[in-house]
């Protein structure tokens, strides 16, 4: 019983992540008939309308996770009716994400994109459910029937594949930055523009700031926190903004 609280414990904070060397792909690739599907019909979506939802898809997770956390921390007994607490939550937060990222599309290079990403939510709202079975399962004492060693051992498998889900979102980050970069080049031949003004540029950083806080500055922050670092760091970077001189 022990060890399954800990590992309660360890879901609610967060797997950790390294910044450096994060490439800018996509989550996974698709088959074309369903990115038709996709986009059929569909006008794209402005990228500034994309990243701001998608930062504050990383706050509210984070409030989630930081909410599930407090609560453990607050009434350790209550390990298991918080666990499904916290895992409820997650399946309505990323269920609402997904819908309201299925209505959003991006031409190509980035056409893949948001339905990966909305694929992944799907899977962890999914992997979400299942912890909260397991949860469910433990509390109130032992039952018949259960097979309670087999759920302890599920549990870790559970956090092991959210950790692989946030760490491929994670990677994808730097992907969701450059759809705020203007591919057209200056007269070097460089891609050295944003697409959006000052103004919505700094707008977009004072989101992040206000959503993550100190956070942002921790180390081995979770995947979530370092996702949103990343677009914040590529929005401070030298890039001009839409509304600075060409060269």
């Amino acid at each position: 019983m022990k060890i399954v609280i800990l590992i309660v414990a360890s879901l609610l904070g967060g797997a950790g992540a390294k910044a450096q060397d994060v490439k800018p792909q996509p989550v996974k690739s698709r088959s074309p008939a369903d990115t038709t599907a996709h986009s059929k019909h569909k006008p794209e979506t402005p990228h500034l309308e994309f990243v701001t939802e998608y930062i504050h898809e990383l706050a509210a997770i984070e409030d989630i996770r930081e909410s599930g956390q407090k609560e453990l921390k607050d009434d350790p007994q209550a390990t298991f009716t918080g666990c499904i607490h916290s895992a409820t939550l997650m399946q309505l937060e990323l269920a609402s994400q997904s819908s309201q990222l299925k209505q959003m599309r991006l031409e190509d290079p980035f056409n893949e994109l948001i339905p990966n990403i909305v694929e992944f939510y799907q899977e962890k709202i999914g992997l979400w459910k299942q912890l909260s079975d397991i949860c469910g399962a433990f509390v109130g004492g032992p039952k018949p029937n259960v097979d309670y060693d087999t759920l302890a051992t599920d549990m870790p498998k559970v956090r092991a594949k959210l950790d692989f889900i946030d760490k491929a979102l994670f990677e994808a980050s730097p992907a969701v930055f450059l759809t705020l970069v203007d591919m057209k080049p200056d007269s070097q031949g460089h891609a050295s523009h944003l697409i959006i003004t000052k103004a919505e540029r700094k707008k977009l950083i004072e989101t992040i700031d206000t959503a993550f806080g100190s956070k942002l500055d921790e180390k081995g922050a979770n995947y979530g926190v370092t996702s949103a670092w990343i677009l914040k760091q590529g929005l401070q970077k030298d890039y001009k903004s839409s509304d600075d001189p060409w060269d």
